[in-house]
């Protein structure tokens, strides 16, 4: 793993715990955000049952994606009392997207695809013309449409694509800079709620 995928990880970790600590109530607020972070930093480094958290979190996700990494650090900020760097529309379409890139990926990896086809293979840097190209363009498209309609999420897709013309993670494939199992996992549960509060709510 190179130097520059390890601490992208690494600093992922860290703030999933801070989110995690910041959930007491004493930990919330301004005041309460240095301890949440310290407190990170301690947990991330124990080790259980012989490996540290680092360890036990590549065993889901080898890489953390961007939009996991933002929406987590956009919680921080709002429990911190520090800001609102996403509304109400930006939850919406940080969760639909994670939730539609879950259902177009994770299936076909398991075999579930039209005719056995891999839709992780359209994540491959300029394999084919055919092949990173047209998942680059998908997400420049909703990037664009998200942020002509003043969707602040459109900035994350931006970020994800920079990070992947950078090299940032050790991957080279575009899907896994944008869905990792968490992020897949947590944006369905958040759409299905969604679903059931505008169900109950008509």
């Amino acid at each position: 793993m190179t130097a520059t995928a390890f601490w992208w990880n690494a600093a992922g970790l860290w703030l999933l715990f801070v989110w995690g600590w910041q959930r007491i109530p004493l930990l919330r607020g301004p005041a309460g955000l240095p301890s949440a972070m310290v407190l990170a930093a301690v947990l991330s480094l124990v080790p259980f049952f012989g490996h540290t958290p680092r360890y036990w979190l590549s065993g889901l996700t080898p890489n953390i994606s961007v939009p996991l990494v933002a929406i987590v650090a956009a919680a921080i900020v709002a429990r911190s009392r520090l800001g609102k760097i996403f509304g109400s529309r930006e939850w919406s379409a940080a969760w639909i997207f994670g939730a539609l890139a879950a259902f177009v990926l994770y299936p076909s990896a398991l075999g579930l695809g039209p005719r056995n086809f891999d839709s992780y293979a359209l994540g491959w840097p300029w394999l084919a013309w055919g092949s990173s190209l047209v998942l680059f363009g998908a997400v420049a498209l909703a990037a664009f449409w998200l942020l002509w309609r003043g969707n602040r999420f459109g900035w994350v897709l931006v970020l994800a694509a920079c990070a992947y013309l950078g090299r940032l993670q050790e991957s080279r494939n575009f899907w896994d800079y944008l869905i990792d199992p968490l992020y897949a996992l947590i944006s369905i549960l958040a759409v299905l709620r969604l679903l059931f509060l505008r169900l109950r709510g008509s």
